[in-house]
């Protein structure tokens, strides 16, 4: 009896620098990276504050939490990594976009060291995985041949976030006596337009694919 053919694989073409920059892929990934690593950015320089002025905890204890969200920073790289393995990289980013949100509702809404500490824990291994999927994300894009500088270029997302995002928190922070509460509200609002963007990758990237298929067909 005859096998039934394998499934077409859609094969990535090698693009060098240029050739990104002229793909919407590009603008998309740049984005997309920059807010998701805005809520990262925000707790990492400012979660012992947070904890000190929104949730009553002292000094040292607040940097207890602060050395909890870089270990979970650093074990969500492995975490999300083998998420994304399974599932695949965008449904990833898409679940950790939808978890950073949980996160910050989280914080605004329950008053409670554990809701704190559920939070950093979350926020910290959601700011890995965004470190940790993204270079697979950039590379599915435009190739392994030029990889280190085509995600170096879209790194600046990243550099453009860790410019922003401590600069807004520490304003809206001050404006309103120590409290994070407006901040976490713009951090779900940048979150959400990259959980959007996110489906508008997906949309983009199934009709890519579809069209990669009816052409090897």
């Amino acid at each position: 009896s005859e096998k039934a053919p394998a499934p077409a694989k859609t094969i990535t073409a090698n693009k060098n620098w240029k050739e990104m920059l002229a793909s919407p892929a590009f603008y998309l990934l740049i984005l997309m990276f920059a807010m998701g690593a805005f809520s990262g950015l925000m707790i990492a320089s400012n979660a012992s504050l947070i904890g000190q002025s929104m949730f009553g905890l002292s000094a040292s204890a607040a940097a207890a939490y602060v050395s909890l969200y870089s270990l979970s920073n650093t074990s969500g790289r492995v975490f999300w990594g083998a998420i994304s393995d399974r599932i695949g990289q965008i449904r990833a980013v898409i679940i950790i976009y939808s978890a950073i949100i949980f996160a910050f509702i989280l914080l605004v809404s329950v008053n409670q060291v554990w809701a704190f500490a559920i939070g950093i824990v979350t926020l910290g291994l959601c700011f890995g995985g965004v470190m940790g999927v993204f270079p697979g994300l950039v590379m599915d894009n435009f190739g392994p041949a030029n990889q280190v500088v085509n995600y170096g270029i879209v790194f600046i997302g990243f550099s453009s976030a860790a410019f922003v995002a401590p600069k807004v928190t520490a304003s809206l922070a001050t404006a309103n006596n120590g409290d994070f509460t407006k901040a976490f509200y713009v951090a779900i609002a940048v979150v959400l337009l990259g959980l959007g963007l996110s489906l508008v990758y997906t949309k983009r990237k199934t009709a890519v694919v579809e069209t990669a298929a009816e052409t090897i067909q």
